[in-house]
């Protein structure tokens, strides 16, 4: 077994989604998905399940940042629409990039975390270590105050190897300025800082 973390979601009020709508945002996740997948030292395995619901494997050093990427990247995705992330850090198998096959206990504590989830806040990590259970419920209220611009501009800027905003800017069509009273607004400053607390910590504990 390896150390990792797992995130079990679903798509919050799916059924008041039509199937195109509801399709955009799994199509999203799951990109988005493949793009932490190319973080420094990363990987990730996305999967759909059970109609509304999905599930993630990834290191759990970036459990933290990329749970907010994730929620960042269906809030982008329309006005109203979110994810539920329960977040699970320890061990578990993963046969080929089948999270079907997959066990272990940080797979139980996901789908446990989601399941006893309350209506907020939207991620939870309730058997993870105290750093990262503190720093989750303030994160939540920063994410469910997005619009659907800042969130699409916090998908992009909230990675490890994020572009400068000159090079977002060009991408999305925008002034450099705007991007960053985007980003301004959103808060993403005290989030980047939080990752990298985060991300140091769990460094630390896995090289002792």
């Amino acid at each position: 077994m390896q150390h990792m973390a797992v995130f079990t979601g679903d798509i919050v009020r799916s059924t008041d989604m039509g199937t195109d709508e509801l399709q955009r945002m799994f199509a999203a996740l799951e990109v988005q998905s493949d793009m932490i997948g190319h973080w420094p030292e990363s990987s990730s395995i996305f999967q759909r399940f059970r109609g509304d619901g999905w599930q993630m494997s990834l290191p759990a050093r970036y459990a933290l940042r990329a749970a907010a990427v994730m929620r960042a990247t269906a809030r982008a995705t329309g006005k109203g629409h979110d994810t539920r992330i329960g977040i699970g850090v320890g061990l578990g198998t993963v046969k080929g990039n089948d999270l079907a096959a997959a066990d272990g206990p940080v797979f139980v504590q996901s789908g446990h975390a989601l399941d006893r989830m309350k209506r907020s806040p939207l991620m939870t990590a309730p058997a993870a270590d105290d750093l990262l259970r503190i720093a989750l419920p303030p994160i939540d209220r920063i994410v469910q105050g997005w619009t659907a611009k800042q969130a699409q501009i916090a998908a992009v800027l909230l990675s490890p190897d994020a572009p400068t905003h000159d090079t977002l800017a060009a991408r999305l069509g925008q002034t450099r300025q705007l991007v960053q009273k985007q980003a301004e607004s959103a808060g993403l400053s005290a989030l980047l800082e939080s990752f990298e607390i985060i991300e140091q910590s769990c460094a630390s504990t896995q090289q002792s």
